[in-house]
């Protein structure tokens, strides 16, 4: 029996969904799933005939460094890291870029957008060198591209909230104009100890009223004990705050260096107050490499464990991170291409990770740690933010970096790529 018409705005028949065995209609109604049903049984307004293709939710980049977005193509920086980097940096937010700035904000998320991204939490320079410019332009940023991508705003305190009363004063300023999640470095704050770093953005989350998502890169090392480690301040203060489950932190990849008991102690305090984990394979291997002194070779050196975190039950899930700038100059925000780095580099090539596919890291697992609302996935009651591969299972997307065949935003679609190759002998 074909199910009454006017039930659903739009159908994908014949539709291959990663946990499902068979295919199936998809029916959406409102922007949400709101039925799967054997082929042929639903009935819309709209019928897109998607022919047996994989049709998953769409990826979320939980951490993009969005304003330094394509850097890496302009001269003055080309080829310089660290101290260099952060110098032209400075200079480059002094001279007034903001307008520059929104072009490379824009071009990304479209980029991400045309690649499957349907959500993007985009950290953002706020600091005394060019005070709430650049986040301002994302806030603008932010109404401008609702219609195919949700946009996140980080407040990222470049040069510290503790150490640099200014920078702190004009932090606690992009939180009142309207950015969504606050955002911490120890490292950046140059003249704070951990612990008052971070007391400081979670004091600012609780005034705010908004959850808190910070860097964890190298300022932690295995030698030191757990309670002095910054994920240890983050734990204890997410439960002072009772912010459970509104932390999310990145990098981690100290974790990867850990005996199997400073690991347990680790992954105990994350599942205890319900912290999220981001993990950014394309920078974490490249700052290895050139940001290292000297470069580290050993991924175990550079990266979290994924398999021993997956397993113990941390919510884990992967970001691009960068799109050509100084942290990674072959990033593209194409989250596909980084979910197949993030298999080869640590796992080896093998399409899931502790149990878990790499296309569910990079979009059901994501949308978790971006408290986006639930349910997640292919599953009646989510969002219909929606890829369409041109591949029939999650595995052969992986490894052909399929086209998206069709991206969906709210139901919607909103972009498609369908390449043609033909051999011409």
């Amino acid at each position: 029996m074909v199910i009454d018409v006017a039930a659903y705005e739009l159908v994908l028949r014949d539709a291959r969904l990663m946990h499902t065995a068979g295919p199936a209609d998809i029916g959406v109604r409102d922007g949400r799933i709101v039925a799967i049903e054997p082929v042929g049984a639903l009935s819309g307004v709209e019928v897109i005939d998607v022919e047996g293709r994989l049709v998953t939710g769409a990826f979320v980049d939980g951490h993009v460094h969005l304003d330094k977005s394509y850097l890496w193509e302009m001269s003055n920086f080309a080829g310089k890291v660290a101290g260099e980097f952060f110098d032209e940096l400075r200079a480059y937010k002094s001279a007034g870029s903001a307008e520059h700035v929104a072009d490379r904000m824009r071009r990304a998320v479209q980029s991400a957008a045309l690649c499957g991204t349907g959500t993007l939490r985009a950290q953002i320079d706020v600091d005394d060198v060019i005070g709430l410019a650049h986040l301002r332009a994302a806030l603008a940023l932010r109404d401008e591209c609702a219609p195919y991508l949700r946009l996140q705003v980080v407040v990222f305190p470049q040069e510290g909230v503790v150490g640099n009363p200014a920078a702190g004063e004009i932090v606690e300023e992009a939180l009142r104009v309207g950015a969504d999640v606050m955002g911490g470095a120890h490292g950046f704050d140059r003249a704070a100890t951990n612990a008052e770093h971070y007391a400081a953005c979670f004091a600012l989350a609780e005034r705010f009223d908004v959850d808190v998502d910070v860097h964890l890169d190298f300022d932690s090392t295995p030698e030191q004990p757990l309670s002095e480690w910054d994920i240890w301040q983050i734990a204890r203060l997410t439960a002072e705050h009772a912010w459970q489950g509104r932390v999310t932190v990145a990098h981690l990849t100290q974790h990867g260096q850990l005996d199997p008991e400073a690991r347990r102690a680790l992954v105990d305090l994350m599942l205890a107050n319900d912290i999220s984990l981001t993990v950014v394979p394309g920078a974490e291997l490249y700052g290895a490499r050139c940001w290292a002194h000297p470069p580290i070779d050993d991924v175990r050196q550079v990266t979290a464990d994924y398999t021993d975190l997956i397993r113990a039950g941390v919510r884990l899930s992967y970001a691009g991170g960068h799109l050509a700038d100084a942290f990674h100059p072959f990033g593209a925000g194409d989250l596909l291409t980084d979910g197949l780095l993030l298999a080869s580099a640590r796992n080896l090539g093998d399409p899931t990770i502790g149990g878990t596919h790499v296309l569910d890291l990079g979009t059901s697992i994501a949308a978790q740690s971006a408290r986006l609302p639930g349910p997640h996935g292919t599953v009646i009651g989510a969002l219909a933010d929606l890829i369409v591969f041109d591949a029939p299972d999650a595995d052969t997307a992986l490894r052909h970096q399929s086209d998206r065949w069709l991206v969906l935003h709210h139901g919607r679609p909103v972009a498609t790529t369908r390449t043609t190759k033909e051999l011409l002998v």
